[in-house]
């Protein structure tokens, strides 16, 4: 699988791989098991924790990480749609499209930017171009990402890099 390959080259030990118990596992899909277990979910990317044990919120909603604000990143069983959950802030459609979208963030930071893909960051307000690049490579993992009421995790995060205002 390729998903699987790319992934596991990229964040190689940052990948947190957990133990999940009977009950939550019968409430998985089976790709959403392989991605806790055997892939394992990237660590301390933006401000997202993986590390803490997942449990069960409520019958439909499972906490599968939190962010520095320590608010729980949960994961819906009827959706299956992330969540940060106090603000109930949509974060994807799946498991799968959150590491896909958290791998395309950090390697604009750590590997389009750095290389001088656009040119300077800061220079002739490049910052736009990869506020472009990023929201190209995001709507390719999700052409909805940015509609309606989606758009306000990755949507906010995109026009703070398209007004220079990260990085």
């Amino acid at each position: 699988m390729i998903f699987e390959n790319q992934i596991l080259n990229y964040f190689g030990p940052n990948l947190i791989k957990r133990d999940i118990n009977f009950i939550i596992n019968e409430t998985l899909t089976q790709e959403e098991i392989v991605i806790i277990t055997e892939i394992g979910l990237p660590n301390t990317i933006l401000d997202f924790n993986f590390t803490t044990n997942i449990s069960l919120l409520s019958p439909s909603e499972i906490v599968i990480g939190k962010v520095h604000s320590e608010n729980s990143i949960i994961l819906n069983l009827e959706s299956r749609n992330i969540t940060k959950n106090n603000l109930n802030c949509f974060l994807a459609k799946s498991l799968k499209h959150l590491v896909l979208q958290l791998y395309t963030y950090d390697h604009l930071w750590k590997n389009v930017i750095p290389n001088k893909h656009f040119g300077n960051y800061r220079e002739n307000s490049n910052f736009k171009k990869y506020a472009k690049f990023l929201e190209a490579q995001l709507l390719e993992i999700d052409p909805d990402l940015l509609k309606n009421d989606n758009a306000y995790f990755w949507g906010s995060l995109i026009e703070d890099i398209e007004f220079g205002i990260i990085g």
